[in-house]
């Protein structure tokens, strides 16, 4: 019967071989017919696209779906056109024009900032000079000459913030006195008054920026502290401080020198304020020079309808809105523009996607042709799945005899306890308390008639939990080697299966065994 059949029917390997054949040819067919873009798959993509001019409009196509989804197609041109770059080009100019103001502004805040702690920091110099404390001063950090018709870059001090300080004039005039009439006390208080001085030179106030310069003043301070605090005559003293004081009006000299029409160079602030108003006039250049070339690209793309944001707006006002928004708009533009190269001549097609302003403007509708090939292929893949699930079954049926009616049955291991193979509770570590726990099962597995005889039930089982490799199949193997009875291991997965019922079948088979 069996001969008979095989010989009316096909190979089952030779039809599977004719499905695939079939199913690769129209595959590699559709893919060589056609030439597909790569990055086109959102409707928002079609913003840059059209704005760009990168597709052709006689092959933009869209087809409605319902009221809010329609599917769009198109293809982009093979070359791009000189208008295409002028349009590129204005977005990009302007795209520049949106960091370079925002850049300027950030520097304008800065050398306000910086500009703060200029004054601050040169009223301290001076209070610490000693000058300007009576009348009216002029002192000037940066001069007019580093003005520019946008903004005003000189830094003056026309007055002084009222700080009670040691000045380097008070100590010096405080050393002449106690020079002329020296007493163990006036030395030590002038002591004081000098180290001071010397801290209020290196305080944060200040902020002196040359690395020498503040060594130079950290190694005063210390000589100046270690010679109070030890045991040396006035004299030894006074020589000291006037040699501290003389090097301190070299400091204060050095830093009071003009160059290239700024004082106070070494200072950190000063330092911060030349870097930052350098920058900011290279990026003024910058900007001027980005200004002229965005009026002539303007020129080219005034009477222009963009479409941002799904809006239609003029050049104008593309102009007024939001840098972030635009940025953002003109990345996707940009990633377009970047990809034609890759995409030029290619179709693309985007399905369900809602209906926009560029999809409404530019996209001629037309209604879903009937392409039959688009039923074929999944039509063809329903068919070879369902053929190899019967061939499948049926060599399963056929071919392997008896295991399709052993297909829900248990498969359980059996493990025979045998001499140095055998696991016991010397095997098992670090887990005493359930060990005791278990001796009463084992009591029980090797003389189950000592506690029937009294009254005793089966117990119902163990259960053990615990995350997968902490050993709960090992104790179950040590039970059954300490009680020397046979022990059954199976996995949990083994019960699962595609089919309904083969699990509550497996688990019967297994106990039933068990039984045995």
């Amino acid at each position: 019967m069996n001969e008979s059949n095989e010989k009316k029917g096909l190979p089952s390997n030779f039809i599977l071989f004719l499905i695939a054949a079939i199913l690769v040819v129209v595959m590699i067919q559709s893919f060589l017919d056609t030439k597909f873009a790569k990055t086109v798959s959102f409707s928002y993509q079609l913003e840059p696209l059209v704005n760009l001019g990168l597709i052709q409009p006689e092959e933009s196509r869209k087809t409605a779906i319902n009221d809010n989804l329609v599917s769009f197609s198109g293809k982009f041109r093979d070359r791009l056109t000189d208008e295409s770059k002028q349009r590129y080009k204005y977005l990009e100019l302007l795209n520049a024009n949106h960091q370079l103001n925002s850049e300027k502004e950030r520097l304008e805040n800065e050398l306000t900032t910086l500009r703060a702690k200029i004054i601050e920091s040169a009223d301290w110099f001076l209070l610490l000079r000693g000058a300007g404390e009576s009348g009216s001063f002029r002192y000037v950090v940066v001069d007019e000459s580093y003005n520019t018709p946008d903004h005003e870059n000189a830094v003056v001090i026309t007055e002084l913030t009222p700080k009670n300080i040691t000045s380097l004039k008070d100590v010096q005039a405080e050393y002449e006195k106690v020079k002329a009439a020296a007493t163990p006390q006036s030395v030590k208080e002038l002591g004081k008054s000098l180290t001071e001085l010397l801290r209020n030179y290196r305080s944060p106030m200040l902020g002196v920026g040359n690395e020498a310069l503040k060594q130079t003043l950290r190694n005063l301070e210390k000589t100046v502290t270690d010679t109070n605090n030890s045991e040396v005559s006035d004299a030894q003293r006074l020589a000291l401080y006037d040699k501290t004081l003389k090097e301190l009006t070299v400091i204060t000299a050095d830093l009071d020198k003009t160059e290239d029409h700024i004082r106070l160079s070494k200072l950190r602030s000063v330092r911060n304020y030349i870097v930052a108003m350098e920058e900011y006039n290279q990026l003024v250049t910058k900007l001027d020079d980005n200004q002229a070339q965005l009026e002539k690209a303007r020129q080219a793309v005034a009477n222009v309808i963009w479409y941002f944001n799904n809006q239609e707006i003029t050049t104008k006002a593309l102009e007024r809105q939001d840098p972030e928004a635009y940025n953002q708009w003109f990345l996707s533009a940009k990633e377009e523009w970047d990809n034609f190269n890759a995409n030029r001549g290619g179709y693309f097609k985007a399905p369900d996607q809602p209906l926009n302003t560029v999809l409404e403007k530019t996209f001629r509708s037309e209604e879903p042709p009937p392409k039959y090939l688009n039923y074929m292929f999944p039509a063809m893949l329903a068919l070879a799945v369902v053929v190899a699930l019967y061939l499948l079954f049926t060599r399963q049926m056929r071919g392997v005899g008896t295991n399709a009616l052993n297909f829900g049955k248990s498969p359980a291991k059996l493990i025979m306890p045998k001499g140095a193979n055998r696991i016991t509770f010397k095997d098992v570590a670090g887990v005493d308390e359930a060990l005791e726990e278990l001796q009463e099962i084992v009591e029980f597995l090797k003389s189950p008639q000592k506690f029937t005889s009294l009254g005793g039930r089966i117990p119902k089982g163990v259960l053990c939990i615990g995350p997968p490799g902490c050993g709960k199949t090992l104790i179950a193997k040590a039970v059954a080697g300490e009680a020397d009875r046979p022990f059954y291991s199976i996995s949990g997965s083994d019960f699962v299966e595609m089919f309904v019922g083969v699990g509550a079948s497996r688990i019967r088979s297994l106990f039933d065994e068990a039984k045995k």
